[in-house]
């Protein structure tokens, strides 16, 4: 099992410098349920797939699946990171019933207007006994950001439409909905609480080169520099903090079985 600092040293050297805070959290916890993830896998909303490969390897999930306008998966594509990528337009997922063993998404069910049909596109598509593996964020996000204390409801705004946040659901919310769906709660994570979450908001604004970096040359990060990844490293570690109590988080993971 990959410690943290792994998955924050790749994200550094890859990514703009707030991913590392959210996408290493995530890391673990994906990680902490690997024996549930049994094949055939789908990650619902692939995208480029740096995700996946950094987690699971490359060429070990079997499907994944995102939006035939969205761009990112030619990156999933080129790279080999899935065995097949399926482009869809948003409604029925192209398979059959009971197809995968295991279905996994990170961060993308805030994202989807009629969450309430594809969570049931994705327990169709599920076998009965597997388990659904998803992270999601919660209301509490916008209570705890940066910009909120100073800009507050309109800042609140326009990070949602930049966002594109459709679901920011309480923990009760969100359980009413996969259990509605015919899901089984098997467990609950919290993370990314309110220092996290506060930190998060600002180095989206410091990674405003790694932006620019992007739009002109196709490449988040131009150079790395080692000592300095291993000073933001240990800064992170410390920005992240590890509470238990899932109802004071920013975001959730969910084991969810059929």
């Amino acid at each position: 099992m990959k410690k943290i600092d792994y998955f924050i040293k790749k994200y550094l050297e890859n990514r703009p410098m707030f991913m590392a805070i959210i996408r290493s959290q995530e890391a673990m916890l994906f990680q902490k349920y690997n024996k549930l993830i049994k094949a055939k896998v789908l990650d619902f909303g692939c995208g480029e797939g740096f995700f996946a490969e950094l987690v699971f390897g490359k060429g070990k999930i079997n499907v994944g699946l995102d939006l035939s306008n969205n761009k990112r998966t030619n990156e999933a594509i080129e790279g080999n990171i899935y065995k097949k990528i399926s482009l869809y337009d948003g409604n029925k997922i192209p398979y059959p019933n009971n197809y995968f063993h295991t279905v996994i998404s990170n961060c993308v069910l805030e994202h989807i207007p009629n969450i309430n049909f594809s969570l049931k596109e994705i327990y169709r598509v599920l076998k009965p006994g597997g388990c659904f593996l998803t992270s999601v964020m919660t209301n509490r996000w916008e209570n705890n950001l940066f910009g909120s204390k100073i800009f507050g409801k309109t800042y609140l705004n326009y990070m949602r439409k930049t966002q594109d946040h459709h679901n920011l659901f309480s923990k009760e919310k969100w359980q009413i909905y996969f259990e509605k769906t015919g899901f089984k709660i098997r467990s609950i994570d919290g993370y990314l609480y309110k220092k996290s979450a506060f930190y998060l908001d600002i180095f989206h604004y410091l990674s405003i080169v790694s932006l620019i970096s992007y739009k002109l040359f196709n490449k988040w990060i131009l150079y790395n520099i080692t000592l300095l990844n291993k000073l933001k490293t240990q800064m992170i570690k410390k920005i992240i903090i590890n509470e238990n109590d899932s109802d004071k988080a920013s975001a959730l993971f969910y084991v969810l079985k059929k």
